[in-house]
């Protein structure tokens, strides 16, 4: 070893940059973005990718459950170190070579190289990229360290490689599932009455799907868009244990086998496909619906616009329009005056007593309802005026581009220019709070952004009129 040439390095070193015991924070230049090559020299090291990263990495659960390790960086020469000295890394990842957004990526340094979990590397990917399992490209900036001891020196320059392709490990999620069984009669081509919700988002951001069933009594497997579409049963998903009763278990592909409800009534059925699990809520019988009669449609339950407990947990919502101001109206629980009536109970709470008095509208417009049954009922209620919002409309994500309400069609709607490969949703009242996305004929709130087709200019309706489910159209002009 030359001695006199690792001294006369650490001494550079110190005279720009300092030396002490755990020095990691000193501010090193600015880094340079570099193409692809098999080596790169700076400062006298020369670096490359490691054996690990130098090609295309397709990361499995192999990989992750056994704890593989991966040689990222290297040294393939480096000035003459002193005996016991080595180089650290610290290594920032990033889609891009700007590194306009970065994370750092865990790293083990030993041997001047740089290595990294297959977990932590998955990780990685995902937190730059979502938990979609696809080919993504990785760049690595690495600041660079002569250690000796508990001395530690950085070095000026960072070094940028890559790109690096990685694909993470995650599952097969499709945009639809559907069930299928005793219920429909495994009739593998019909299943648009089964159909689980979800919010319209990435699936691999959202991978939670429902569905609330009423009657279900008895054996069911799930149905993935891709099999239905090819009314095939190769990739229709059970668990393990044909007849299983258990109300929470693990979905699989291969030999699946179908669950069983025992229960009678309503049921909701929740998959996770990011965990590959499902779970059985058994709610029984219960009042999906509150109706909304009043003077606004002639004090007739049988004829009122109704609310929707949408999760089956005794909350209701929905949308009622009043033409007037100072409205009176009740809630009731059936299309009738025969169930249990809601009026005001004072300061937001609702009142079950034949006495009690009716509710009533500040002003005409329509309003969102919302009631809680689930403890002393009580109410709220919040005027809307609908927009769209999004890149694809005038006001971008700012500025809501207004909608009009008409009584007769019982339609928001507005004729606009959309720009295409862009997004739009509907939100009300020039805010957050109430917004809605996901697929047109199937609205939920904080759903997915609604991509436009093609550019041009669109008759976009909003139909909140079906507390079940809230509907919109897109017509191009």
């Amino acid at each position: 070893m030359n001695h006199k040439i690792y001294l006369f390095a650490i001494l550079f070193a110190v005279l720009f940059f300092g030396a002490c015991d755990d020095v990691y924070d000193h501010v090193a230049a600015p880094p340079q973005a570099f193409e692809q090559e098999t080596a790169q020299t700076v400062n006298g090291f020369t670096f490359t990718l490691g054996s690990g990263l130098n090609k295309a990495v397709e990361l499995s659960e192999e990989d992750l459950q056994n704890g593989t390790t991966l040689e990222a960086i290297k040294t393939t020469a480096t000035p003459a170190l002193a005996e016991g000295a080595t180089v650290k890394f610290i290594i920032e990842a990033s889609k891009t070579a700007d590194f306009a957004t970065k994370v750092t990526l865990p790293t083990v340094s030993s041997e001047n190289i740089a290595s990294v979990t297959a977990t932590d590397l998955n990780e990685t990917v995902k937190s730059l990229y979502g938990k979609a399992p696809n080919a993504r490209t990785l760049y690595l900036r690495a600041t660079y360290y002569i250690v000796d001891g508990t001395s530690s020196s950085q070095m000026p320059d960072p070094v940028v490689l890559g790109p690096v392709t990685v694909t993470p490990v995650g599952p097969v999620i499709e945009p639809e599932y559907y069930l299928i069984g005793d219920i429909n009669g495994w009739n593998i081509g019909n299943l648009n009455d089964y159909k689980f919700s979800h919010s319209g988002k990435d699936v691999y951001e959202d991978p939670i799907f429902t569905i609330l069933v009423n009657n279900v009594t008895g054996y069911f497997k799930i149905v993935p868009k891709s099999s239905k579409e090819a009314a095939s049963w190769d990739g229709v998903l059970g668990n393990p244990v044909d007849g299983n009763t258990n109300l929470e278990g693990d979905i699989i592909l291969a030999d699946a086998q179908a669950m069983r409800v025992t229960e009678p009534g309503w049921v909701k059925i929740t998959l996770n496909m990011m965990e590959y699990t499902y779970t059985i809520d058994i709610i029984g019988e219960m009042n999906l619906t509150l109706y909304v009669p009043g003077g606004h449609q002639g004090w007739n339950p049988a004829t009122a616009p109704t609310l929707y407990s949408r999760n089956f947990d005794f909350k209701y919502d929905g949308f009622v329009y009043f033409p007037d101001a100072n409205t009176e109206f009740k809630f009731t629980s059936e299309p009738s005056w025969s169930g249990t009536n809601y009026g005001d109970g004072g300061g937001g709470t609702l009142s079950t007593d034949g006495g009690a008095g009716n509710l009533k509208t500040s002003e005409a417009g329509m309003y969102r309802l919302d009631v809680n049954l689930s403890g002393s009922p009580v109410y709220t209620m919040v005027k809307t005026e609908w927009g769209l919002i999004g890149d694809a409309t005038a006001g971008g994500w700012n500025d809501s581009t207004p909608m009009t309400y008409n009584p007769v069609t019982k339609l928001w709607s507005v004729t606009t220019t959309l720009l295409a490969d862009k997004k739009f949703k509907f939100r009300a009242n020039n805010g957050w709070d109430i917004n809605l996305g996901g697929e047109l004929n199937n609205l939920s709130y904080g759903g997915g952004d609604i991509p436009v087709p093609a550019p041009g200019t669109y008759l976009i309706t909003l139909d909140l009129s079906d507390a079940t489910q809230f509907k919109a159209t897109m017509v191009k002009q």
